[in-house]
């Protein structure tokens, strides 16, 4: 490609230097290789810090779609951020590099920067940074996909069980605002114990028997007036002035006055005919 060039300083050369020194057998040899192209990297870095800018300019002139390619320059980052020949690297590089290199990607990359950010204190392991690219090709948005029975670093167990916490906490909380929405839709079901809404036609009916009830209690007083009547009308044409013939006679005389009150079946019409006598 035009802008690989056989420059021992540039960004490219390095790489593609890096990626024949991992490739050799002799692990030996790999990493004394390693260690030079290392000091190299860092007599650059000492007038001004590039290695974020070397990593963007260097990632359109990969082929990243292969995914060996892409592992290689992977490795090749975490290589290049570390500092004086450390093993790890520190977060806030960490942090920037994987966002720069795991986008689109990571479906879960901004949840796990932030993670990180809050709860790492420590810098980043080589096999964590490793071990991420692994999770992040087998682990789906929901977290299918995770075995907690695999040999992950502890920093992405945390961060699992963290993620477990954070969407069940979501869960109760949609399930509340659902279960208040619904309460504030209807809130007008939201009655006493034991209390019962009335609707236009319960307060038509209940007037309705209220006006029955008080011409019911008519008919019967005007009924208690017959019974007097007929009892004294007994009293008065009886010579003997038997109680107990007086007292038939009323008896029958109420029976079948009762009598027509059942057959009438209601007692509004009872009152009606009765004004009309």
């Amino acid at each position: 490609m035009e802008c690989l060039r056989s420059n021992c300083s540039d960004i490219f050369d390095v790489f593609y230097k890096y990626c024949d020194i991992i490739s050799e057998r002799n692990p030996s040899n790999m990493k004394e290789s390693l260690s030079l192209l290392l000091r190299s990297i860092d007599e650059r870095r000492r007038a001004r810090d590039t290695t974020l800018g070397d990593i963007v300019r260097l990632m359109p002139c990969l082929n990243l779609s292969d995914d060996s390619q892409f592992n290689c320059f992977y490795d090749f980052v975490f290589f290049i951020c570390r500092e004086n020949g450390q093993k790890s690297i520190a977060v806030h590089r960490a942090l920037s590099a994987w966002k720069i290199v795991l986008h689109g990607r990571f479906r879960l990359l901004d949840q796990w920067c932030d993670f990180v950010q809050k709860h790492q204190k420590h810098n980043i392991s080589e096999d964590t940074w490793q071990q991420l690219l692994a999770f992040s090709r087998c682990v789906r948005e929901d977290l299918g996909g995770y075995d907690p029975k695999g040999a992950w670093p502890v920093l992405i167990d945390d961060f699992v069980e963290h993620m477990h916490r954070t969407i069940e906490i979501a869960g109760c909380s949609e399930n509340k605002s659902m279960c208040c929405s619904i309460s504030n839709t209807f809130s007008g079901l939201n009655l006493l114990p034991g209390s019962k809404r009335k609707t236009l036609e319960d307060d038509s009916l209940e007037g309705k028997m209220v006006s029955d009830s008080s011409e019911y209690q008519q008919d019967m007083m005007q009924l208690k007036r017959q019974k007097n009547n007929l009892y004294e009308d007994s009293n008065r044409h009886n010579i003997r002035g038997c109680v107990q013939t007086s007292v038939c006679a009323v008896e029958g005389s109420l029976s079948k006055g009762f009598e027509g009150y059942l057959s009438i079946g209601s007692p509004f019409q009872l009152n009606h005919k009765n004004r009309a006598s």
